[in-house]
């Protein structure tokens, strides 16, 4: 007895307590890895990884589309630590992220973001910004430009942005993706700061593209370490972390193009001070300043400060840029790829057009051509597994138990591929949303059309839903429809000699963004009295924006 009482007093002791303290915070990592016994089912976890290594970085919504048909409408994933959802129900979409809106409508944390890019108090991008006061706020901006009313009053802007581009392609060495970049890029730019895209700095298109590839590059899963996953990494000091070098050039270059936005914005809200009647169309933040300086403007509220507005503007051309050229790329290239989609749809234009290019009036009665920009969006949707959604408290849904942090992801890969709503969802057909606003099977039970007009559910997922849905959307859909339309007016749309590549494991990139490796077709002016009208139409049009704008 007095052995072992010595013993305890000894160097075993000490010991003994230093491998309780090691191991304990182990065997609690590991713990922390293993799914939840409230959690949805999933795929096995390994011990201190959780499904870490199941989940691929390239295009992991084929995956989920695998794991769907095993697990069901909710697949539970463990990210190290961390909780991720995988919602394949519209119906738990619409519950969860719009009925429950209030607490599923935060970003997931990246430290990248928010501790190397975007961290000082005026830096509100939008990739950062969780659901309170400001953001609702912030959002409510939009309405400006990006509501049915704003569009209509952008209309002819829009109209001549789109003529502008058809009318570079009558030139036959005209640039197709730098041309195709320019139109995105011009359009928000009017929108925000009332300015062209031909008044920016020389360069300033392809450096802004090269900043925002970029950027979804570094958030491509391997590009910088797992830092959310294991944060002791972030302590690797930056001659080691090359991504920590490259988050603060990329903040650099944000607050300089942040910066520039609002500048224009105060260039046009001066000169529309000085001479009101110079400006038929207020751009954005000349609006927001105009708001702040009024007497009437209630002095309780906080008003934006300078690089507040500047990074406001900032999402407005990320909110409609990256989706906007990856459907229109899509579309070129299922033009090309199905030319009897495009004859049906350049009758439909021609019917209506007749012998002048198609105007934004129009926009609304195009029927299949709106068909086959929507049939894009559902066979190719632009962000597959939508923008994740963070629980802001612990929540309960039917058996199952959410923490505080959980992260939920809308499948819309899979949610577009419901055997049981859409007929051979696999096939590209346009003829889908022609038969049915939703593009669902035109054998359904119609009195079900009813429930679902009134039961939340979305025709398309590709711009998320609830309170964080893209802003953009009807912008998007909008500009792509006048600048399709005036193009298959003109031309016809025929595939390169090396053909064109729609299949979405070979032909399609693997970044976050869901568009085209190789977006190039052919534009072949269908006769030279198009030609004669297409130039005509840029000039009338081009004469109303130099006016609108000043």
């Amino acid at each position: 007895m007095l052995d072992i009482l010595s013993l305890a007093h000894g160097p075993y002791l000490v010991l003994a307590g230093l491998l309780l303290f090691t191991l304990f915070p182990v065997a609690q990592w590991v713990v922390s890895t293993l799914r939840p016994r409230s959690f949805p089912p999933g795929p096995p976890v390994i011990p201190g990884l959780g499904n870490l290594l199941q989940i691929p970085t390239q295009k992991p919504y084929l995956k989920f589309h695998t794991w769907a048909k095993q697990y069901g409408d909710l697949i539970s994933l463990k990210t190290g630590t961390g909780n991720l959802v995988v919602i394949n129900n519209p119906k738990i979409v619409h519950e969860l992220f719009v009925k429950r809106g209030a607490i599923y409508s935060n970003r997931p944390v990246s430290h990248v973001n928010t501790k190397h890019i975007w961290y000082g108090p005026e830096d509100k991008a939008a990739a950062i910004l969780q659901y309170d006061e400001y953001y609702r706020r912030w959002r409510k901006c939009f309405q400006y430009i990006l509501s049915t009313a704003g569009i209509k009053r952008i209309l002819p802007l829009l109209e001549a942005e789109s003529s502008k581009l058809c009318y570079k392609f009558l030139d036959d060495e005209a640039p197709y993706k730098e041309s195709v970049r320019n139109w995105v890029l011009g359009l928000p730019l009017i929108a925000t700061s009332g300015r062209r895209l031909e008044d920016m700095p020389p360069g300033y298109a392809s450096d802004f593209f090269q900043t925002q590839e970029d950027f979804l590059k570094l958030l491509v899963p391997g590009a910088a370490p797992p830092v959310d996953v294991f944060p002791i990494l972030a302590y690797v000091p930056e001659f080691l972390a090359k991504w920590k070098s490259e988050a603060r050039r990329l903040r650099g270059l944000f607050n300089e193009d942040a910066w520039r936005f609002v500048t224009d914005g105060r260039k046009q809200y001066a000169q529309i001070q000085e001479n009101p009647d110079s400006v038929r169309f207020e751009g954005l933040i000349a609006k927001i300043l105009r708001e702040q300086s009024s007497p009437e403007t209630t002095k309780g509220d906080r008003h934006f400060t300078d690089l507040e507005l500047g990074y406001l503007a900032q999402a407005v051309v990320g909110a409609t840029v990256d989706t906007t050229t990856a459907a229109f790329e899509t579309l070129m290239c299922c033009f090309a790829a199905f030319p009897h989609v495009l004859k049906r749809a350049q009758e439909e234009v021609d019917r209506l057009a007749g012998d002048k290019p198609p105007t934004g009036e129009l926009v609304g009665d195009l029927v299949y051509l709106k068909a086959c920009i929507s049939e894009v969006l559902r066979w190719r949707p632009v962000a597959a597994s939508a923008v994740p959604h963070t629980l802001a408290t612990d929540d309960r849904f039917g058996d199952y138990v959410f923490p505080k942090g959980t992260t939920f992801i809308a499948n819309a890969w899979t949610i577009h591929r419901n055997e049981n709503e859409y007929e051979r969802p696999e096939e590209f057909d346009p003829e889908r949303f022609v038969k049915n606003p939703y593009g669902f099977r035109t054998d359904n039970n119609p009195a079900s059309q009813e429930k679902l007009d009134s039961s939340g559910r979305r025709a398309l997922y590709t711009f998320g839903s609830g309170r964080r849905q893209c802003p953009g959307e009807q912008f998007a859909f909008t500009s792509t429809t006048l600048a399709a339309s005036k193009l298959i007016w003109a031309f016809d749309v025929l595939p390169p000699l090396e053909g064109v590549d729609l299949s979405i494991e070979s032909g399609y990139e693997d970044g976050l963004l869901s568009r085209p490796k190789d977006p190039r077709v052919v534009f072949k002016l269908r006769s030279e009295t198009r030609r004669g009208a297409l130039a005509q139409d840029t000039a009338r049009l081009e004469a109303i924006a130099m006016e609108m704008l000043g």
